[in-house]
């Protein structure tokens, strides 16, 4: 007897193992993927935004997406006018696959967006805790924006996203059958870097 495959409610439940059954996306490991990553001074606000921060409890992913994620991605948007961070929003995709949710953060590159449309290129999700936890519900967002711009006739073949608990951040990239985890984690205490490697990702769609 087969066994009954276990949909996820939502995004938030989703694990590697879920991915795999229900999406059929396989995790593989990559070494330093997004190198090499040139390097991207952070402005006085943004330094001072986050030194600030670092001063006040955070002790939920809330917390640490508006006090440390958003300030870089607002950086990154004020560099790159075409990509807008549109954050907390509901992403249903495929209800019946658990594909529908809350998103952190979903990137668009239309310079004109002012709401959710094509084309999502980029997920991030701010947790409070380790990373490791949360490829699973990353994967699922990033399959679920590679489905919506399908749908919309919008064939991008590469998603990426990253898990972050605002100190670090590590990347994916899914493409094909294949969800493609990062090596090398990123964090604050290398800014110029991290913004490099967020700027690496968006040029890939320029």
């Amino acid at each position: 007897m087969a066994t009954e495959i276990k949909i996820p409610k939502s995004y938030r439940y989703y694990k590697l193992s879920n991915l795999r059954e229900v999406c059929g996306i396989l995790k593989l490991d990559i070494e330093n993927m997004l190198q090499p990553v040139q390097s991207i001074e952070p402005s006085d606000i943004l330094q001072g935004v986050l030194k600030r921060s670092l001063t006040i409890p955070m002790l939920n992913e809330k917390a640490r997406s508006e006090l440390l994620v958003m300030p870089i991605l607002s950086e990154l948007s004020y560099l790159n006018k075409n990509f807008k961070p549109l954050s907390g929003i509901h992403f249903e995709v495929e209800k019946e696959k658990g594909l529908q949710g809350i998103c952190d953060f979903l990137i668009s590159n239309n310079p004109y967006v002012g709401e959710l449309d094509v084309p999502v290129v980029c997920i991030f999700e701010a947790k409070d805790d380790s990373v490791d936890r949360w490829y699973g519900q990353c994967g699922a967002e990033m399959y679920a924006a590679r489905l919506f711009n399908e749908r919309a006739g919008n064939n991008i073949n590469i998603i990426y996203g990253a898990v972050t608990n605002g100190i670090t951040w590590q990347f994916l990239k899914l493409e094909g059958q294949y969800l493609y985890v990062d090596s090398q984690r990123y964090g604050i205490a290398n800014l110029p870097q991290l913004l490099g490697a967020i700027q690496k990702v968006y040029n890939f769609y320029k």
